[in-house]
């Protein structure tokens, strides 16, 4: 059971409501909610109001005949924003989106009635999920996935996989329509759960990388203590020292001076991990913010009731950090890549061409490379800056967009194919110490001796085959919370 609170929400409770925890809405959020609410009722009676006492967009010089009365306008303003298109998402991606909805509404800067808020998690609880699709938001608000979940839970659409909701509400209040749709719950929770993804898979693919660099007799005087204090920034530095241990009593050096995919794995791991980071930072910050447009704030108790109409619903901060930790990983691709090319090497290795069973001919590992080149294809697409786009919508009422919806996206898929590398990368590694003769014993890394263990589920013979089960095995180690150290 995770409480929802408004102030305090960890990105592994989000994480946690996604594979199928249960909420409580804390009874402070209740209380906190119904004096915002009182807070727009009054201020709505003194001066218009964006979305409860207007229109919408290019609609807001549009006055409502009832702004606090009658569902009619609150139910058009429902059904039209929630069309989508596209795939529909994933039970964990709305889940976990409804969370984060939950979470900024308990804030209390929205003015929204606390029985939409008991009903959302209602619905959590109940594991009613409704169908997103995902075509709908541009970073600034993602107002077809809210309509569309209030429209389940009104019962007017049927949830994912079909079937009936378990309750209704009746009726949705015009006050109460903007409050819930005016969020980037799906963009943040879409962000959130790439982050907690890249987690494991980061920590995993800088051990397998390890694998490689004592597959090859690398030289651990790039990782020694004086060129950690030596580097630039302190992620980099930890990621010295945490290389250093890893390879530590691996064996004589082959080289001088290693390939940059070897040289510089503390930059190539230290930044990655560097941005996700700070992109963890900022989600944590947002998932409770309850940056409501408009802003209601204020208090009943001292007459002090007020609301701000502003712009932060544009998420310009989120998109620019997805995109900066998007093109930290697709940086590192050339190292990705290069460290397979040279593990198929013999010079490097000291085996047969492609890691084969022997030299008649055998293609070995070959094909792995293409595999593992066209993940990156994908990596790389994903690095071009969605903050970069823009647009002008609603009679130009909104003139500019973050695409932070769009660079969310992004990550997901980025992690999904560094993944696919990942793996490729493991394959190759295990096989190569394997033929080699190396054994988890012989290295003084606990998390190494453990990882090449894990590595033993990996089919032993080397001859020519399909490696397809090699591959998806591989991909569930890489995604593991991490190898027991």
């Amino acid at each position: 059971m995770i409480d929802i609170d408004g102030r305090n929400l960890a990105l592994a409770d989000i994480v946690a409501v996604a594979d199928g925890a249960s909420v409580n809405l804390a009874s402070e959020a209740v209380s906190r909610m119904e004096a915002s609410q009182e807070s727009a009722v009054a201020t709505a009676s003194r001066r218009p109001v964006y979305g409860r006492s207007t229109g919408v967009g290019a609609n807001r010089t549009v006055s409502l005949a009832e702004p606090d009365g009658g569902d009619t306008h609150g139910l058009k303003l429902l059904r039209s924003h929630a069309v989508d298109a596209g795939r529909p998402l994933d039970r964990r991606t709305v889940r976990a989106t409804m969370a984060v909805r939950l979470s900024q509404l308990a804030a209390g800067g929205s003015g929204i009635s606390p029985v939409i808020a008991e009903a959302l998690a209602g619905m959590i609880n109940a594991d009613v999920v409704p169908e997103v699709r995902e075509f709908g938001g541009i970073g600034t608000a993602d107002l077809p996935a809210l309509a569309g979940i209030a429209l389940t839970m009104l019962g007017e659409r049927s949830p994912l996989g079909g079937g009936s909701v378990p309750f209704v509400l009746e009726g949705w209040p015009t006050a109460d329509a903007l409050p819930f749709i005016s969020s980037s719950a799906l963009t943040i929770a879409q962000a959130v759960l790439a982050h907690h993804d890249l987690a494991h898979l980061l920590e995993n693919a800088a051990s397998v990388a390890a694998l490689s660099f004592v597959a090859m007799s690398g030289n651990p005087e790039a990782f020694s203590q004086a060129v950690a204090a030596a580097a630039d920034s302190p992620a980099i530095t930890t990621a010295a020292s945490n290389f250093r241990a890893l390879v530590e009593g691996s064996g004589t050096p082959a080289r001088i001076q290693d390939p940059y995919c070897l040289r510089t794995l503390p930059q190539i791991f230290g930044s990655q991990i560097e941005e996700r980071e700070a992109l963890g930072a900022l989600l944590g910050r947002l998932v409770v913010a309850g940056n409501e447009n408009p802003l209601v704030h204020g208090s009943p108790a001292d007459g002090s009731n007020d609301v701000a109409h502003h712009g932060l619903f544009q998420m310009t901060s989120l998109a620019r950090r997805l995109d900066t930790l998007n093109i930290a990983i697709g940086a590192a691709c050339a190292t990705h890549l290069r460290r397979i090319d040279l593990l198929c090497d013999p010079a490097y290795t000291g085996l047969y061409p492609f890691l084969a069973e022997d030299g008649s001919g055998q293609s070995g590992v070959m094909m792995l490379e293409y595999v593992a080149a066209a993940a990156v294809g994908r990596i790389r697409a994903n690095a071009q800056p969605a903050s970069l786009q823009t647009v002008v919508l609603s009679l130009g009422a909104e003139e500019d967009a973050s695409f932070a919806s769009l660079a969310s996206a992004q990550l997901q898929s980025t992690a999904a194919a560094l993944a696919t590398v990942t793996a490729v990368e493991l394959v190759c590694a295990v096989r190569a110490l394997r033929l080699q003769g190396r054994q988890p014993e012989e290295f003084a890394s606990q998390r190494l001796r453990n990882l090449l263990s894990a590595g033993s589920v990996l089919p032993a013979h080397m001859r020519d085959r399909d490696l397809r089960d090699d591959l998806e095995q591989a991909t569930r180690l890489v995604r593991e919370p991490g190898v027991p150290r």
